[in-house]
């Protein structure tokens, strides 16, 4: 029982150790009129240092404890009120995505009219995908988390709980292009992996509802993805992309506490599926 105490408070520890890290570099380890990296800074060579370590242990951990039995949001009233938490988060980035949506237009508009731009309406499908995700993501984590936690259990097959995964994937895409003239990689590089281990850790938790379970791949990822969500917050972002690296890290604690957001199939279910089972056994002669 300790480790699920201990791997969260890890994640979130190592978490804000790494956020005041990457303060310290963004004011010292960047040309102030080019903003290029500056090499060989003690910010950025303690930050890599520690983000190694920092995935070495969850991976050894994670792995280590991969066989544990995992208990479900069952009756666990702290686990269900970080998912809840995160899908609210997730419901208020979708409610900001959609607020700037007249500035940005205009703003693609302006840029199309220079000829410096694309279409405009094309240039806002994109945000527009995204804001439509965000708001599904967070329909589904309070779906699930409220299924989960009664023990109803969440259908199999069920693409309900794809979609926070299919947000991750658009977001992700959305990200880098915004980034994808930046010649410095460091700028946005802690930013990219956080995204990426939100995907991969809600892609392996989703993975439950298809008799794909992977327990040791859910929690590494969702314990690296609450690290990396916690050090990118000392960027320059949105408050549309705070409010969703927010919603990453309390969604995906209660995998770092054993307790994934997956479903599971219900009991009565799996007693139904036996007897059939069994029932379809050729006789023994």
């Amino acid at each position: 029982m300790r480790h699920k105490i201990f791997l969260p408070l890890s994640a979130g520890a190592l978490g804000v150790v790494g956020l005041f890290l990457r303060r310290w570099e963004l004011a010292t380890a960047f040309e102030p009129d080019t903003g290029l990296s500056i090499p060989g800074m003690s910010a950025t060579i303690a930050l890599w240092v520690l983000s190694a370590a920092v995935v070495l242990l969850f991976l050894v951990l994670s792995f280590a404890l991969r066989g544990d039995s995992e208990e479900g949001l069952q009756g666990n009233t702290p686990a269900l009120t970080l998912t809840v938490l995160g899908a609210f988060l997730w419901l208020g980035s979708a409610a900001l995505e959609c607020l700037t949506f007249g500035s940005r237009f205009r703003e693609a508009a302006s840029l199309y009219a220079q000829g410096q731009g694309g279409n405009p309406m094309l240039a806002m499908l994109l945000p527009a995908i995204l804001a439509v995700l965000c708001l599904g993501s967070g329909v589904s984590l309070l779906s699930v988390g409220k299924a989960c936690f009664r023990g109803s259990g969440v259908s199999r097959f069920s693409g309900t709980v794809l979609v926070p995964a299919y947000t991750c994937c658009v977001w992700l895409i959305a990200a880098y292009q915004v980034r994808a003239s930046d010649p410095v990689v460091q700028d946005y590089l802690y930013e990219l992996l956080a995204i990426i281990c939100a995907l991969l850790a809600f892609y392996y938790l989703a993975g439950s509802a298809f008799e794909r379970r992977r327990p040791g791949k859910t929690r590494f990822f969702a314990l690296c993805g609450v690290y990396f969500a916690l050090v990118t917050l000392a960027d320059g972002h949105t408050a549309a992309e705070l409010l969703r690296y927010g919603g990453c890290v309390c969604a995906l604690l209660p995998a770092a506490l054993g307790h994934p957001l997956g479903p599971r199939m219900p009991q009565a279910q799996e007693d139904v599926s036996t007897e059939e089972g069994r029932m379809e056994e050729p006789p023994h002669e």
